[in-house]
């Protein structure tokens, strides 16, 4: 570690009250001499609504694998592993089953098979097993010095968050608690980012609050996607962020621990330094920006910090306020209003061209954080068109087509060039899609920049976890 990043030590970590398993976390420092490894679990409802996403999922694994080996510098096929885990719901809620594990595998061909193989179906009540899903992810065989990842895609809640029409209002039937799941995973270095299917599910009273927190306790993100056209570049902004944070971990995560563990100072307090010093080096990471939807309110700032502190959603559920009103921005209402009004005018322009058989238009659901606005720093450089990743234009915000939009990089430069569905390439932007870059649709940039204060947060929050271990 250079001077810079030589923070002071004091004594050994404090030991926290959650049990581990045999497995240990991913090392920090350096313990895995430099090599990079990934192991990438993606974890997908499988009930009645989410058929777009499993579709979107299945055409770009391949595209989504390739551009993450290629850019994440990784050395051969068998340094990325990718899981796959389905759920839908406990019996008598749903009687097809409650998890599908698939396992890891670095033949990617494997993976579009086992996704290939699921169909959304049943569901019964509103909240799913998220819970089982995210403890039979935790349980999966993680390589000691890989980069660990799950992706979580869903659009409803786990049982036992409060509800309404909960058939499991206690919680899980099996036993277990997802806030304490959250914070094993946190302990073994493993980062859990969650595509949040909207406009469904806000259409829950907590669901975006427990979301946001539980990515909050391992240092991952929620990223609010209105169409799954854009899951694919949203999974591997996600990735590519989330191994270059990696990397910084390994380096300053043992002295970050030791500053919050061991001296007892702040998360913000240590973090703030170290921004600071990685600034003053010229650190830069790749950031992933999905434009928010989402607006603030004091209730829900309240709700998140209530299911991080909490030991149990028991202890949470009493201490919850109900957000008043809508949880979207004006901006995000009106561009869905005024796509919901076209679907009439133009339906057979693009629903029927668009939609396989297989996987028919979604109904309009009943009726979180979202990544910070864009920079206006002049020296942030940015690694992807925002425009090019909007949803098509003959797609509404429920729709379940995929994007035939590029995403691939191209010698470090803009050129998103490469990715679309079905395989097929081109080389550039139209230059018509530049300039609808502001055309209500929802919006998702990749960016490489200087570090940020939130991403130093992140950072000191996953080196105390991984050194908070019995």
């Amino acid at each position: 570690m250079d001077e810079a990043m030589d923070f002071d030590s004091g004594s050994p970590a404090p030991q926290m009250p959650l049990q581990d398993s045999n497995q240990h976390p991913t090392p920090m420092n350096g313990g895995d001499s430099g090599r990079k490894m990934l192991d990438l679990v993606f974890v997908q409802d499988c009930t009645g609504s989410q058929g777009s996403y499993i579709t979107s999922a299945t055409r770009n694994i391949e595209q989504i694998c390739a551009h993450i080996f290629e850019s994440g510098k990784l050395q051969s096929p068998e340094d990325l592993r990718v899981g796959l885990v389905a759920f839908r719901d406990h019996p008598p809620q749903d009687h097809t089953y409650i998890v599908k594990n698939f396992g890891f595998s670095s033949d990617i061909s494997k993976v579009q098979k086992d996704l290939s193989s699921l169909y959304a179906s049943g569901g019964g009540d509103g909240p799913e097993a998220v819970t089982a899903a995210l403890v039979e992810a935790l349980n999966m065989e993680w390589r000691e010095h890989a980069t660990r990842m799950v992706v979580l895609i869903a659009d409803a809640p786990p049982h036992g968050i409060g509800e309404y029409g909960d058939g499991f209002d206690d919680g899980s039937p099996d036993g277990y608690d997802p806030m304490q799941v959250a914070r094993l995973m946190a302990t073994r270095g493993i980062t859990l980012f969650f595509v949040a299917c909207e406009p469904a599910l806000s259409g829950y009273l907590y669901a975006t609050d427990f979301y946001k927190a539980i990515t909050n306790i391992t240092s991952g993100l929620m990223l609010p996607l209105t169409t799954a056209d854009l899951l694919a570049h949203a999974i591997v902004g996600s990735v590519l962020e989330n191994l270059d944070m990696e990397r910084l971990v390994r380096e300053v995560g043992h002295a970050v621990a030791q500053r919050i563990l061991g001296n007892n100072e702040s998360v913000d307090d240590v973090a703030k330094e170290l921004h600071e010093k990685l600034l003053l080096r010229n650190e830069s990471t790749k950031k992933v920006v999905i434009e928010s939807i989402y607006k603030d309110s004091e209730e829900s700032r309240h709700n998140v910090a209530v299911f991080m502190e909490a030991p149990s959603l028991a202890e949470a559920r009493p201490l919850l306020k109900r957000v008043i009103g809508t949880r979207f921005t004006d901006k995000y209402l009106q561009a869905r209003q005024a796509l919901h009004r076209g679907s009439y005018s133009s339906y057979s322009a693009y629903s029927y061209s668009s939609y396989s058989p297989a996987t028919p238009p979604r109904s309009p659901p009943t009726s979180k954080s979202p990544t910070s606005s864009p920079s206006t720093s002049p020296q942030r450089k940015v690694i992807s068109d925002f425009a090019a990743f909007g949803a098509p234009k003959n797609a509404s915000v429920f729709g379940t087509a995929v994007a035939s939009t590029p995403f691939s990089l191209a010698g470090g430069k803009a050129a998103f060039g490469g990715m679309r569905a079905g395989g097929s390439t081109r080389a550039s932007f139209d230059d018509e899609e530049e300039e609808d870059a502001d055309d209500g649709r929802q919006k998702v940039e990749l960016r490489e920049d200087s570090i940020s204060l939130e991403q130093a947060k992140r950072i000191a929050m996953q080196s105390a976890w991984r050194s908070a271990r019995v």
